[in-house]
């Protein structure tokens, strides 16, 4: 299956405060182009916005030293912290892809019960065919082919956070023979 697989790294994540961290994105409206699965579900569940920071330094750094030196020696990736507040009961991230990324490493803070969910797209029909689910556990890292859809059905927690790596260049595929599978 290429499409997400839990890692045996543990990262130590250092306390910080985001106040004073740049905001890199928010995504709540799905109308964009990555959102187009949305579209082809017949959810109304109300989205969940996602807000993106870029991790400075010296918290970028001390996060980076932590992955494998074989995978630092192909790509650095972004660092970037992720939130998802729920600001309605049934919200939830509706099937996406990313932009920007071919895969990243999730290292989940904050967690409760949501299910990650990918899907295989039908572009002649306009389906989505389910390839699998996991749920997280704060501190868990998971790999995730983040250019294949993919949605999380929120829990009844708030909040849900992680660490989120970046690779632009190298593909799921790549990094699964790169880092230390559970």
């Amino acid at each position: 299956m290429n499409y997400f697989t839990q890692i045996a790294l543990k990262f130590d994540v250092p306390d910080f405060d985001i106040s004073s961290w740049r905001m890199a994105q928010v995504a709540d409206i799905p109308d964009r182009a990555r959102y187009k699965y949305t579209l082809w579900e017949k959810e109304s569940a109300p989205p969940t916005p996602l807000h993106v920071y870029a991790v400075p330094d010296p918290f970028a750094k001390s996060l980076l030293l932590q992955l494998p030196r074989t995978v630092l020696d192909r790509e650095v990736p972004g660092v970037f912290y992720m939130k998802m507040e729920k600001p309605h009961p049934n919200s939830t991230v509706p099937p996406h892809v990313d932009i920007g990324r071919r895969s990243a490493i999730n290292v989940y803070i904050k967690c409760s019960q949501e299910i990650t969910e990918f899907f295989e797209a039908n572009e002649e029909t306009k389906t989505l065919a389910s390839q699998g689910a996991f749920v997280a556990k704060e501190g868990d890292a998971w790999l995730l082919n983040v250019s294949k859809p993919h949605a999380v059905r929120m829990s009844s927690t708030s909040l849900r956070s992680c660490i989120s790596f970046s690779f632009r260049k190298l593909r799921f595929d790549e990094l699964v023979g790169l880092l230390p599978a559970c």
